[in-house]
């Protein structure tokens, strides 16, 4: 083989592993932004004895999401917990490692984010497009329930916590945030995913991905992460971490603390939890945790007073 001969192999074999990457990239899209419904929907209210209904908005973009509307036992009360389930999971999940706060007092919202659970739609942002999900679901207590929204706090995890943390920023009547296992960045866990999941090396094949991701979306879903939102969340905020957690290292989530301005702020890091188990690995002691953040600065306000005739005549 002369050198011209070993010059078009050597050219052939780039232009094919070029191919090949940007043909993988573009596939790799379809793990990020259609999760599927792998997981069903396999917990309910019923299964905790938790009165229910069943309810059902729509996204500013049409979209069809479904959920549950758990009222406070003994009736409706005036404060509520808004869930945000992570990627890939769905409200039922969510219900599983939550549901005993009906028990303290508090009305529960729970909604499957689009392509998720019993929801409609195909495309998933990881947090971009959630935010619409969010923005239906608070509207629909607010039109609904207008006694349920007198004090709201919201409660995320994983992508579940980005949407959240975007939510406390954007609504600052919003009372309190806790986010659970929440990326720094999109970009961030996205590589953080790749590699540990799939073994697939940042470059070129997740940039490439990530490239083609915003084509496929038209938006860049990176402003939305923690790392740019964070900054707003002036509200009583609570972070819970696992010290195993190979999507969310602790030293991210280290620092998406020290980056909340909150003066009421506080973290718990859960020895050997890993991504998605921290209720799990916590258990009664998580569950301690959790119902005191929400019973501390959630409150029943106060129902107005009348005022008494003498005192009226006396104005």
């Amino acid at each position: 083989m002369n050198k011209a001969e070993l010059l078009n192999w050597i050219i052939f074999a780039v232009c094919a592993v070029s191919a090949l990457a940007v043909y993988s990239s573009y596939a790799k899209t379809a793990d990020i932004i259609q999760p599927g419904r792998k997981n069903p929907v396999a917990f309910s209210p019923e299964q905790y004895g938790l009165a229910f209904e069943t309810v059902e908005f729509t996204t500013a973009d049409g979209i069809r999401l479904r959920g549950w509307f758990i009222p406070a036992p003994g009736g409706e009360a005036g404060r509520t917990v808004i869930f945000c389930h992570g990627w890939g999971s769905n409200r039922g999940e969510m219900l599983r490692d939550t549901h005993f706060l009906a028990e303290q007092g508090f009305n529960l919202l729970y909604f499957d984010f689009r392509a998720s659970g019993e929801s409609a739609g195909a495309i998933s942002s990881v947090g971009y497009l959630e935010m619409r999900d969010f923005d239906a679901a608070y509207d629909f207590l607010k039109l609904n329930r207008p006694h349920a929204a007198e004090q709201v706090g919201v409660f995320g995890t994983s992508m579940g916590g980005s949407v959240a943390i975007f939510a406390a920023g954007k609504y600052p009547e919003l009372v309190c945030l806790m986010a659970e296992n929440t990326f720094l960045s999109y970009k961030k866990v996205v590589a953080n995913w790749s590699w540990h999941r799939l073994k697939t090396p940042y470059f070129p094949l997740v940039a490439l991905t990530l490239f083609f991701v915003r084509r496929r979306l038209k938006a860049d879903p990176e402003p939305y992460s923690p790392l740019y939102n964070i900054g707003k969340v002036k509200m009583p905020a609570m972070f819970i971490n696992g010290d195993n957690d190979d999507l969310v290292p602790l030293r991210e989530a280290e620092a998406l603390f020290g980056m909340c301005p909150s003066e009421k702020k506080r973290m718990w890091v859960i020895a050997g939890a890993s991504h998605a188990k921290c209720a799990e690995v916590g258990g009664e002691v998580y569950r301690g945790k959790v119902s005191e953040f929400f019973s501390e600065n959630l409150h029943e306000l106060a129902a107005a007073q009348p005022v008494p005739p003498s005192a009226a005549q006396q104005k």
